[in-house]
């Protein structure tokens, strides 16, 4: 009997140490599991993080070359404009230099027409002409008067004349109308 003693005990013993052997295989491998998981999730905090950075560093690059190219846009602007006018500043210093007479306001005049010229070809448009209907937008009207014999709000004289630059107005018509 000893002999089945020896052989049972060491069945016994063998699957008593087993479970413990499983046991501590089991409780490190779910430890390295967890722990492969949180440098998985800690490298993928770290490129989510860079990706981060690298956008907002972007974005900072991206407005200063839309403030630069602002600039640059208004200055190329002013240039142009600034060349266009000055031809017609040019016929002005000619008009001064000229002795006064009828010829020296018929060069004024032909200036004036130039200098016009120049901006309306760079978009600016008169506004505010007897007769028109008055428009609040367009219009100050500085007086007012009472008229029978015509049509009510209407302009009726332009005291200075108002200028648009597409739909802005720069500077309204100073009118008198007609109630």
């Amino acid at each position: 009997m000893d002999a089945e003693n020896k052989v049972v005990q060491p069945e016994q013993e063998a699957p008593a140490e087993t479970p413990k052997e499983e046991k501590k295989t089991k409780k490190p491998s779910k430890t390295a599991v967890l722990e492969q998981k949180l440098a998985e999730k800690e490298a993928e905090l770290a490129a989510v993080s860079d990706q981060y950075q690298r956008m907002l560093a972007e974005y900072a690059n991206y407005k200063r070359r839309t403030e630069q190219e602002k600039m640059q846009i208004g200055a190329f602007t002013k240039a142009e404009l600034l060349t266009e006018l000055l031809v017609s500043v040019d016929n002005m210093e000619k008009a001064i230099a000229a002795p006064a007479g009828d010829e020296y306001k018929t060069g004024v005049d032909m200036v004036l027409r130039q200098f016009m010229d120049t901006l309306y070809k760079l978009g600016l448009e008169p506004v505010g002409v007897e007769g028109e209907p008055f428009d609040p937008n367009v219009h100050n009207a500085v007086m007012r008067e009472d008229a029978d014999d015509v049509e009510k709000e209407i302009v009726s004289a332009v005291f200075q004349k108002g200028y648009k630059l597409g739909d802005r107005v720069l500077r309204p018509a100073m009118v008198k109308v007609k109630n």
